[in-house]
């Protein structure tokens, strides 16, 4: 028998649980902003991306652009003076890559002693021209136990996200052939890192790569960092602080 208190009790707590399972539907249909780190580059599709046919899964190659190398020219001398360091100069010859980002500050920085994953993105097609997210985020902390999580995702049309439910399995340290398998028969469409360079001298460069090329980092030395944004087009923005 229940008293008085339990007959009010019971209702109230089935009806906020029947409350929370409907929102958690209605939001699962909707779509919601997924919690992405604020530096991953905005990747934004058209209706067209989703309906033309691809010929192969491989991006896309990028002419070299004279005007990427002018930008990185006039901001390397820049970060010279912001973080009172010796940069090299770039060539012509080379892309703003990790090994070129580690080759202009070698004098100064030293040698680049490891470099740690912080997060992954890989945007694919499906068959059915729907498009999904692989989302990998790495522990920098070397005493967690979880090296690695991984999330999957249907990108809506609207730009929000919906979840794609995974087995513990392939969500809490996988393998890297695990993860490479949840996009294989899909065509990419887009990827994103973001990684750190540990450097002999104790700095770091912290960078992410879009599609290949490095889209924006930070270098610090001696409590003062040097942001680019943009780093793999023309409209290249530094700034010192």
């Amino acid at each position: 028998m229940m008293n008085s208190k339990q007959k009010v009790i019971v209702p109230v707590v089935v009806v906020l649980a029947l409350g929370a399972v409907s929102l958690f539907i209605l939001k699962q249909r909707a779509g919601y902003v997924g919690n992405f780190p604020e530096d991953m580059p905005d990747f934004t599709y058209t209706s067209e991306d989703r309906t033309k046919s691809e010929t192969s899964g491989f991006l896309p190659t990028q002419m070299e652009n004279p005007a990427l190398f002018e930008a990185w020219a006039k901001n390397a001398p820049m970060m010279a003076e912001c973080l009172d360091v010796e940069v090299t100069a770039p060539t012509a010859q080379e892309d703003l890559s990790l090994n070129a980002l580690s080759r202009i500050v070698r004098n100064s920085f030293g040698e680049v002693l490891s470099i740690q994953n912080k997060w992954s993105v890989l945007d694919y097609k499906t068959k059915y021209g729907e498009i999904h997210r692989v989302y990998v985020e790495y522990s920098t902390d070397r005493t967690e136990s979880l090296a690695r999580k991984v999330q999957h995702y249907t990108i809506l049309t609207s730009g929000k996200v919906r979840d794609i439910r995974l087995d513990k399995e392939l969500t809490d340290n996988p393998t890297d052939e695990e993860i490479q398998k949840l996009s294989a028969d899909g065509t990419v469409l887009a990827t994103a890192q973001s990684r750190r360079l540990n450097f002999a001298n104790g700095d770091e460069i912290n960078f992410v790569e879009k599609n290949g090329k490095v889209h924006s980092f930070i270098a610090s030395h001696l409590g003062k960092y040097y942001r680019c944004n943009d780093a793999d087009s023309e409209k290249m923005s530094c700034s010192c602080n």
